[in-house]
């Protein structure tokens, strides 16, 4: 049980580093939000959720769904596509994309050691 401190201030570091790449990745790129995006996140969480019984996934993913179906008339004109990235801002997401996979990783990994 003394690994479980250790691993939740893990988790919460990791948390904090996520949240300033995010907040870094807003003042570098000033875009609307894309909607589309929004509904397909909305689409893969709420059954996730429902599968899984975890009420917070669905819900989220109900209110994603409902921004985006709000939204859809935004869809194609706020899209974004990797060909309209900069090479500034495409080298900033498989950095992030770099880090979400590693803390998958480490997660399962953390996961099947502790159980």
């Amino acid at each position: 049980m003394a690994a479980t401190p250790w691993l939740l201030i893990g988790i919460g570091i990791l948390i904090i580093l996520l949240a300033v790449l995010f907040l870094l990745g807003r003042k570098i790129n000033k875009r609307p939000p894309d909607y589309y995006n929004f509904f397909i996140f909305g689409i893969i969480w709420v059954p996730l959720g429902l599968l899984f019984n975890n009420n917070v996934l669905w819900m989220l993913g109900l209110v994603f769904l409902i921004a985006g179906l709000a939204n859809k008339d935004k869809w194609e004109k706020n899209r974004i596509r990797w060909d309209d990235l900069t090479a500034e801002e495409k080298k900033f997401r498989k950095i992030v994309i770099g880090i979400l996979t590693l803390t998958l990783l480490i997660g399962v990994a953390a996961f099947y050691m502790l159980s």
